[in-house]
């Protein structure tokens, strides 16, 4: 049976809806979902097969659906404050986090649900996790289990139940997949947001797991801003794609074939130039794709798009004509270092290359700028 396992990381969770998306996509069906923190609340709504609820709510959410008292957030810094502020209070009401569990969870579509569910909280009376699942526990306590899971204490007030206090699931079991494969899975997806908690050592090594996680550096789990939470849904959707090899790249995401493209049309033009500046390195497909990746990243392109290579040859032309061109002869290493940014130094190389000089050994130091300037000349 196959297992989606969600992790906690509050408003990076945007990130697994996502990776639904293109699960969708890609047409995978699974048997089991088992979740933690906000993990735990997608994962009843992928149970429940609520994917535009599920995406409505995340366009929607923002501070104000989410808590009392978050009227004046302008900057991350006054966001920061408020949280810490609440520590004062004894942690946030979970309230309104209650209420959207409530607006979203459908006990009925859960249950008739052929797939099961699992959920992580923390008992903080007995110092234990644990563990529901939809097919031992009963529709009301199963959601209040849902609540405890999601509310990431001491940022937020525990949920009681009974004489227990229960704790985000993300002090025990921040990556439920012992819980998946305790409830038969045998392949797993699992989706790491990378946020703080603990994740608890797999104790069957013959599952077989596919880990899906950010590429790039996500936003704060507590920074729930409709831009960000807009660029987290995409990137989760890319990274998927990749991981599944329907699309590639790493940092950036490019259209299948885009790599046997450029060897088909420029391996030939890029041996050549080689010879011609006595550069040694091998441009094999991991090279070109962090050399593409590198050009991206240094003009600051957009990281949520999908390229083909006549795209990105053009931006990166484009980019490089509006650099301005610097003389380096004076000037020794350090100081080249210290004074010039990438895109200086790397039009610098790129005119050299472009008049068939020989590469100067000092720029054996960039080798990065060096790649993507025999890149350049290879493909304009």
């Amino acid at each position: 049976m196959l297992a989606v396992v969600l992790s906690g990381g509050g408003a990076r969770g945007a990130y697994e809806v996502g990776v639904w998306k293109a699960l969708r996509k890609l047409k995978i069906k699974y048997q089991i979902v088992t979740g933690t923190s906000i993990g735990a609340i997608n994962g009843f709504m992928m149970v429940q097969n609520d994917f535009y609820k599920c995406i409505k709510f995340w366009k929607k959410v923002n501070y104000n659906t989410l808590y009392d008292g978050f009227d004046q957030i302008n900057n991350d810094q006054e966001m920061y404050l408020t949280y810490f502020s609440k520590l004062i209070d004894g942690g946030i009401d979970t309230s309104k986090i209650a209420k959207i569990i409530d607006d979203n969870y459908n006990p009925q579509k859960l249950y008739k649900s052929k797939i099961n569910y699992g959920v992580v909280a923390y008992n903080l009376v007995e110092h234990k996790a644990i563990y529901a699942t939809k097919d031992k526990i009963g529709k009301d306590e199963l959601k209040q289990y849902i609540l405890a899971s999601a509310t990431m204490f001491p940022f937020f007030k525990p949920t009681k139940i009974n004489k227990d206090i229960l704790i985000d699931g993300g002090y025990t079991d921040n990556l439920p997949i012992n819980l998946a494969i305790d409830m038969g899975a045998n392949e797993i997806i699992a989706i790491d947001l990378r946020a703080i908690g603990i994740n608890q050592k797999i104790k069957n090594n013959n599952v077989n797991i596919i880990k899906i996680e950010p590429n790039n550096q996500l936003d704060s789990v507590f920074k729930f801003d409709e831009k960000a939470i807009n660029h987290m849904i995409k990137l989760g959707y890319n990274d998927t794609l990749k991981k599944f090899n329907k699309y590639e790249g790493k940092i950036y995401t490019f259209k299948k074939g885009t790599i046997m493209k450029f060897n088909f049309r420029y391996k030939n033009k890029i041996n050549n130039i080689k010879n011609i500046v006595g550069y040694d390195n091998d441009f094999d497909d991991d090279l070109i794709i962090k050399t593409i990746e590198y050009g991206l990243e240094m003009f600051n392109c957009d990281i949520e798009k999908i390229y083909d290579l006549k795209l990105v040859n053009k931006i990166l032309l484009e980019k490089m004509e509006d650099v301005d061109e610097i003389e380096f002869d004076k000037f020794d290493i350090n100081e080249i270092k210290k004074i010039f940014d990438d895109t200086i130094i790397t039009k610098y190389i790129y005119l050299k290359i472009k008049k068939c000089d020989k590469i100067n050994k000092i720029f054996s130091f960039f080798s990065k700028e060096v790649a993507l300037a025999i890149y350049l000349n290879a493909v304009r």
